[in-house]
């Protein structure tokens, strides 16, 4: 679970049934409040969302009404989309390891497992599949197509040995690339 200390800030964003905005809205009471935390990401800092939810009751029927969680692009996770992309970005444009992203969380008075990280990562990349996907068909309908074969080291061909694979991008006239790998 998400756990942060009093230094990381909490931004309170309260959502309003739309019972209680509506011509019957004398007709509900607000009985409690529901929190749901979403841990976000800003440029260089981290705030935690807290997302008060009323919880209502119906004065005629004295029927207490569910109070749904806001919407997020990873069901059931303490990532909000912005802290999903902050980790994709550190881990794959800027080759921040996750045990490094880990240790910036924790020095932020965050503590969420590396687990959990993880789990967030390969969550966030099935969401980019649909795009990569949708690349790929609009090159292959290019008339011209391209490719480039560049050889790199990856993998383990023996003790401290790497063995040769290839990075493949491939290029349509509109200006798409997608990349394939083997090893």
């Amino acid at each position: 679970g998400l756990r942060f200390n009093d230094n990381v800030p909490v931004k309170v964003i309260t959502l309003i049934p739309d019972e209680l905005k509506g011509e019957d809205a004398d007709q509900y009471e607000v009985i409690g409040v529901k929190s749901t935390f979403r841990l976000a990401q800003r440029p260089a800092s981290f705030d935690v969302l807290r997302y008060d939810r009323q919880i209502i009751k119906h004065k005629g029927s004295d029927t207490i009404l569910p109070s749904a969680a806001p919407f997020n692009v990873l069901d059931k996770s303490v990532a909000d989309v912005s802290f999903i992309v902050g980790m994709l970005v550190d881990k794959f444009q800027y080759h921040l390891p996750l045990y490094r992203q880990h240790q910036r969380l924790a020095a932020a008075g965050i503590t969420l497992s590396r687990s959990t990280l993880g789990t967030i990562v390969a969550r966030g990349i099935d969401l980019l599949y649909p795009i990569v996907d949708a690349m790929l068909t609009s090159i292959l309908q290019s008339q011209v197509l391209a490719m480039d074969e560049t050889p790199i080291k990856a993998g383990k061909a023996g003790p401290g040995k790497m063995k040769q694979s290839y990075f493949w991008p491939v290029y349509g006239d509109k200006d798409e690339i997608v990349f394939t790998f083997s090893t």
